[in-house]
């Protein structure tokens, strides 16, 4: 089998994670924890390979992927020495593969620009490159699939990137919560149809995160007969002063924290990441009504030197939950969970970009629904957990299901006649 070919938009923390965790179980072949497929349709992890960076930061821009990847203001950690390594044969990175610049447009929110330019965005690497000048550089590389890591709030920009993917015949996985309408989302796919194309999205969740464990614990109520009145859910990054590097730079979070400081960047995150918790009652035909939903994104707290948090990357969730079940009895559950950022989302997208592979393969089109539903927090088409997993599986060995199959470009599928949680213009929901 060849490589699958990977372009990056954004070449941001959850890029440099991706990337780093390929070529670290390249190196550590024995190593499978992690990963939720070891193997999907014949490819595993090591059979990726990423060609093509997209950046708007001046200190990437022009540089190779490998170095664009750990320069600042990136500050997850590292899993290899060497990004690039070839020594045992696989490097994750073509040699030469470069960074490109791309158009701004709303990539970067105005209030980025006022932190130290070593825990944020600087611009000015902007070339006059136009939409055929990138679908020239996808069809050149032979991108296969191209994943979008802009920041939350990328509206414009990611439209560009998505009708560039499908100029240049190639599948894309939409990372971000954007693009998320329901009055969109039938147009967006038929454009994917249209070409012959697959994709995935909308908004990646990790591999165990927030929206994962609040999902489960919300399905679990539900099927146990409960009645959930509130589940809230609060996202805080911790950034350390812990450490030299922390030290100088006084990090307070990861980039894609900062960037949601202000609301307007963040009002399709707390939507996407509400419907995590809304779409396990409408699988179970469950009202949400008078119930307290929240999932907040966006808190940020420094920390001063001696702090206990040791990343820049950290992210901290809580939970709260409140049901009733037999005879009125009440059930609260509260919780915390603490995780690496960055890496966490690494192991779903490893596995989506192999899914839209195998998919094409197989003749499916349009949005993947099964691997959607199990990667991302707003996909086309809410599943319980255990639908959306025996999906990927099917899927995974080359399998085609009841929901697949309408989906094969030799039927001639139309995105008005497929499955999706909501009809055009409701509101409940997204």
């Amino acid at each position: 089998m060849e490589k699958i070919k990977v372009g990056i938009i954004g070449t941001g923390n959850c890029a440099k994670a991706l990337v780093e965790g390929v070529q670290y179980y390249n190196e550590n072949p024995e190593d499978k924890v992690g990963l939720m497929y070891e193997d999907i349709g014949g490819y595993q992890s090591g059979d990726m390979e990423f060609v093509i960076g997209f950046d708007v930061d001046r200190r990437k821009v022009n540089r190779p992927l490998a170095e664009a990847l750990r320069a600042d203001p990136n500050c997850a950690m590292n899993h290899v020495a060497s990004i690039d390594d070839t020594s045992n044969g696989y490097g994750a990175i073509k040699p030469g593969a470069m960074v490109h610049s791309g158009p701004e447009y709303d990539g970067v929110a105005p209030h980025m620009l006022e932190y130290p330019e070593e825990v944020s965005f600087r611009t000015g690497a902007q070339s006059h490159i136009s939409f055929d000048d990138i679908v020239e550089l996808l069809v050149k590389e032979r991108v296969d699939v191209l994943i979008n890591y802009l920041p939350v709030g990328s509206e414009r920009a990611s439209e560009f990137y998505m009708d560039a993917a499908i100029s240049a015949g190639c599948h894309f996985v939409n990372c971000i919560p954007t693009l998320i309408s329901t009055k969109e989302t039938k147009k967006i796919e038929q454009k994917f149809i249209d070409a012959g194309l697959t994709i995935v999205g909308s908004d990646m969740r990790s591999a165990w995160g927030a929206s994962r464990l609040s999902e489960v614990l919300q399905g679990a109520m539900l099927d146990s007969g409960l009645m959930v009145t509130q589940h809230i859910q609060t996202n805080m990054a911790a950034g350390s002063t812990q450490g030299q590097e922390h030290i100088r730079t006084g990090r307070t979070a990861n980039t894609d924290f900062l960037n949601m400081a202000k609301q307007e960047r963040l009002k399709n995150k707390h939507v996407s990441k509400e419907n995590v918790l809304k779409g396990q009652n409408h699988v179970r035909d469950t009202s949400t009504a008078g119930m307290t939903l929240f999932a907040g994104p966006s808190l940020t707290v420094q920390q001063k030197p001696g702090g206990d948090y040791i990343g820049s990357d950290q992210k901290i969730a809580n939970f709260d939950i409140v049901a009733y079940g037999f005879a009125g009895a009440r059930y609260t559950l509260t919780a915390r969970m603490e995780v690496q950022d960055s890496p966490n989302s690494g192991g779903v997208v490893i596995s989506a970009i192999r899914f839209c592979k195998v998919a094409s393969e197989l003749g499916i089109v349009g949005y993947l629904r099964g691997p959607s539903a199990w990667t991302q927090k707003t996909p086309p088409l809410q599943l319980k957990t255990d639908e959306s997993k025996y999906e990927c599986d099917m899927l995974a060995q080359r399998e085609i299901t009841k929901l697949t199959e309408p989906q094969l470009f030799s039927n001639k599928p139309l995105a008005k006649n497929l499955a999706y949680t909501f009809q055009a213009g409701e509101t409940d929901y997204v």
